[in-house]
C-alpha cells in the first residue's frame, strides 16, 4: 500500500516538473491529466477579455476627451481588439469623428461602426 501512494506521488511530481501537464488524483486514487493547451485556453480567454475591458475603456476616455462628440450617447463593446459602436450621432461628420478616433487608439484591431444619425 505505502509502494502504491509513493509511486502515485512520484508520478505526480514527475508530471508537475515537466511542466507539460496539470494533474489532480481522483478520491480513487487515479492520476488525471490535463494538457496546458486547456488550461492556456482558459487563461487566455480570461486575458483577452481583460484587454477588451481595458481597449473599451480606453476608447470611452478618448471620447470623452474628444470636442464635438457626443461620447454619452455612444456606446462602446469591444471584443478580441474589434470595437463595436452603438448609439446615436446628431450629424454624419460626428459619425466619422467617433470611427477615426477610435481607429486611431492604440490596440484597436478595427472598429465595426454602427452608429445611426438622428436630429436632436
Amino acid at each position: 500500500m505505502k509502494q502504491a501512494n509513493l509511486l502515485k506521488f512520484v508520478m505526480a511530481g514527475a508530471l508537475a516538473t515537466t511542466g507539460i501537464a496539470a494533474h489532480a488524483l481522483d478520491q480513487g486514487g487515479i492520476i488525471k491529466i490535463a494538457d496546458n493547451a486547456s488550461a492556456s485556453s482558459v487563461m487566455s480567454d480570461t486575458g483577452r477579455k481583460i484587454d477588451d475591458s481595458a481597449l473599451t475603456a480606453k476608447v470611452k476616455a478618448e471620447l470623452l476627451a474628444k470636442k464635438d462628440v457626443p461620447s454619452t450617447k455612444v456606446h462602446v463593446t469591444t471584443r478580441h481588439g474589434v470595437v463595436h459602436l452603438t448609439g446615436s450621432v446628431p450629424e454624419s461628420a460626428q459619425k466619422t469623428l467617433v470611427e477615426d478616433t477610435v481607429k486611431g487608439v492604440d490596440g484597436v484591431v478595427d472598429v465595426k461602426n454602427d452608429l445611426k444619425v438622428s436630429a436632436k
